[in-house]
């Protein structure tokens, strides 16, 4: 009974955010969002440009709502589905976190019941949103995980981004640095990765590793963990463990682009969306360096996978998909592109000579396209209940290895025991 009030007071915060949800004006198509800062004010631009021209053509209005984190936007797209799917937003921004309750729900309009053609969309974006029940949604803001560094600093020291885990220890101790009392004063890297960069540690090995069964959950919903007993994150662990061992690893899960904008640390994992804010924060103390990300072990040759977001329909109509085509049309996604460091998901940009005379002279942004295009495309994130709180465990194991000494076997057993549970649960819940 408590849970229903507290749905039901969602649904009612809902209600009034949405005006009336899908039914009150045909004319408005309602987007859900969890664009803020600099990606905020490009995407209102975006909305604004088709408002003032194809939409006052056609009697279409977006309106686009912030709705909080990707998460937050799940919770509530989630809320009011368990209450009345006519308050859903006609379209909603996601993230692979709602892949699965997307795949297994009833309310979701999938691109090809649209009629949308997405020949022209890149195929590791279409590959990252593909389910036993076909295409997901329309791929949005696509990232690739980056290994940002001080380029001025390794320019300095005469060296390159590693190519792999164990070349990172080896220059560790060159990139740090201590003050007269023994103090870090600059660390060689800072961050504890978790699911999404576990996504290409563990996924590109051997050339393709699954974290779960029905690859990732992308052919159906995950029932095993895998990388316990295929001992994949074991191997992670292992180089990783080494690299920490150099005393030049930084534990922290918050603030680490701070860090790395000031100079503390040599190096950070961040995700190419980020690229803008990191250049801007930067402020040209240092050249910012971006490359692909290191290998845990010279075998693991399968690259990365795909990041970012998409728009999940809930309406099925030509309004919806008229906006839909306009997000992912060849001006709209250089624009977002060029503003953002997300990769333009339609492939024309690939010979558009505006968007290639931007990745001369910003160099850093074309690494993110050319790690994905060098890539399997099947190396995909995984789609698993409890992500976030998953998210979180698998960082808290990686500390109990690196800061606590306790034994790679047992923290693997551990994660996997969790992630296990996490699938049982949900398979019983929903009668799987």
């Amino acid at each position: 009974m408590k849970k229903a009030i507290i749905v039901l007071a969602m649904f009612l915060s809902l209600a009034g955010l949405t005006a009336g949800g899908n039914a009150e004006d045909d004319s408005v198509v309602t987007i859900w969002h969890s664009n803020s800062g600099n990606l905020g004010i490009a995407f209102d631009e975006i909305v604004d440009n088709f408002n003032n021209t194809i939409g006052k053509e056609q009697d279409i209005v977006i309106e686009a709502i912030y709705q909080g984190a990707a998460n937050d936007v799940l919770t509530k797209v989630k809320a009011a589905a368990a209450v009345d799917t006519s308050t859903l937003p006609q379209i909603a921004q996601l993230d692979a976190t709602a892949a699965l309750d997307m795949m297994n729900s009833d309310y979701l309009v999938l691109p090809s019941e649209l009629g949308i053609d997405t020949s022209s969309i890149m195929p590791s974006a279409i590959e990252s949103l593909m389910s036993e029940r076909g295409l997901l949604a329309i791929p949005f803001n696509a990232s690739s995980l980056l290994f940002y560094y001080n380029k001025t600093l390794f320019d300095s020291l005469g060296l390159e981004a590693p190519e792999t885990l164990d070349d990172f220890a080896e220059i560790a101790p060159l990139l740090g640095e201590k003050d007269n009392n023994g103090n870090i004063t600059r660390y060689a890297f800072a961050g504890v990765p978790a699911t999404y960069e576990l996504g290409a540690f563990i996924g590109a090995q051997n050339g393709l590793s699954y974290m779960v069964n029905e690859e990732n959950g992308h052919t159906g919903t995950p029932t095993e963990v895998l990388f316990e007993k295929e001992g994949t994150f074991a191997e992670f662990l292992e180089h990783w463990k080494g690299l920490y061992d150099t005393g030049y690893l930084n534990n922290i899960t918050s603030g680490v682009s701070t860090e790395f904008a000031a100079g503390r640390t040599a190096s950070m994992l961040a995700s190419s969306s980020n690229l803008s804010t990191v250049i801007n924060t930067v402020g040209g103390r240092f050249e910012v360096g971006t490359a692909f990300v290191p290998k845990t072990n010279e075998e693991a040759t399968g690259g990365v996978n795909i990041g970012g977001g998409a728009m999940f329909a809930f309406s099925n109509n030509e309004k919806v998909k008229t906006v839909l085509e306009y997000l992912v049309s060849e001006s709209v996604q250089l624009e977002w592109a060029e503003r953002t460091g997300y990769m333009p998901v339609n492939t024309a940009l690939y010979a558009n000579e505006e968007y290639q005379e931007f990745l001369d002279s910003n160099p850093q942004f074309r690494v993110a396209m050319e790690q994905t295009i060098a890539s399997n495309p099947k190396v995909t994130g995984v789609w698993i209940p409890s992500a976030y709180q998953i998210y979180y465990s698998f960082q808290s194991e990686i500390r109990n290895v690196t800061e606590k000494g306790k034994p790679i076997d047992q923290a693997v057993h551990d994660m996997a025991e969790t992630v296990q549970n996490a699938l049982d649960e949900y398979a019983s819940q929903n009668l799987i």
